[in-house]
């Protein structure tokens, strides 16, 4: 049994996702009360737990798009959303075969399976409620991250679904697929969830949450080692072994970094700065080097400090405790 609270902490702290990570349930029977109806799409639930911290839901009652309520299988389809009519019908761009061929082979859910979908911050569920999956936004970098947490323990990659409805994805596909998935969502979708430009939804099933925290507790790789396991014969790596792998492996295990005052350096950099440069990797360091640099001026610094280091870092949506 997964600590849900734990979860979220580390979701937050160390996937960096958007607001909070969402909690999204399938009401088979009563929905409970302390979840409330929206007048909205039935996409944007996860916005309002997200942003709102607020728990909701959605029914054949409650919603505002016929569309979303097909996928999760509460309501029948028009014929127009089942055949891709209201996309080809209303667009210039979609051909009817496109959209048909699009709708057809989109998830919905059995229907009648459900009554309604509620979503609630994953830290603030219900007693007694059952959590199907968690639904996060993030940027490409931290997406990346948090998908593959299965994959690194059983080497299942996430299944990604690319220009389908968001509530499709949201509310059927993790429910057909039993994997976690990773998705742009549709215009739509991003805009009733004011989704940036370059953030992405990552949809986890509760039964691979327990990955997160094996992978976010050691997220980090000993890149030394793995240089020695994938550097050729031929690289300049083992040069300094003197030609010799393990003679290489010492060296590269005990070698002392270089001094500062040899490194590339272009513009002024401070003492801290320049202690930070001592612990990246030497087949990446003159790359790293010029991207601060660059990033540094752009931003009108005369030098290169720990505070404008960290804030490429973060641009880059990346943490620099973790990475180095």
């Amino acid at each position: 049994m997964v600590d849900l609270k734990e979860i979220t902490e580390i979701l937050i702290k160390k996937g960096k996702v958007r607001g909070r990570p969402v909690a999204v349930s399938l009401f088979r029977d009563a929905t409970p009360a302390e979840y409330q109806p929206i007048q909205d799409t039935p996409c944007s639930i996860i916005r309002y737990a997200m942003d709102e911290g607020r728990k909701v839901y959605f029914d054949k009652d409650h919603h505002d798009c016929l569309v979303g309520v097909h996928h999760a299988g509460i309501v029948p389809g028009r014929k127009e959303i089942v055949n891709g009519e209201y996309l080809s019908h209303t667009s210039g761009f979609f051909s009817w075969e496109g959209a048909a061929r699009l709708k057809a082979g989109s998830f919905i859910l059995p229907p009648g399976m459900v009554r309604a979908i509620g979503a609630a911050p994953l830290d603030e569920v219900p007693k007694g409620v059952m959590v199907d999956w968690v639904v996060v936004v993030a940027n490409p970098h931290n997406a990346g991250n948090i998908a593959c947490c299965r994959a690194c323990q059983d080497g299942v990659l996430p299944y990604a679904e690319i220009g389908t409805s968001l509530c499709g994805v949201l509310f059927a596909t993790p429910w057909q697929v039993k994997n976690i998935v990773v998705t742009f969502g549709d215009f739509g979708g991003r805009m009733h969830n004011r989704i940036k430009q370059d953030q992405l939804f990552v949809i986890i099933p509760t039964e691979f949450l327990e990955y997160i925290p094996m992978l976010f507790k050691d997220l980090k790789v000993d890149v030394k080692a793995s240089r020695i396991m994938t550097k050729p014969a031929h690289s300049s790596f083992w040069q300094k072994g003197e030609g010799s792998e393990e003679k290489g492996e010492a060296v590269v295990a005990e070698r002392e970094r270089p001094a500062t005052s040899s490194l590339p350096f272009t513009m002024e950099w401070d003492d801290e700065a320049k202690e930070l440069m001592k612990k990246v990797p030497e087949g990446i360091l003159e790359m790293v080097i010029g991207n601060a640099e660059e990033f540094a001026r752009e931003k009108g610094h005369t030098r290169v400090s720990k505070k404008s280091i960290q804030e490429l870092m973060e641009k880059l949506g990346m943490n620099l405790d973790d990475m180095i």
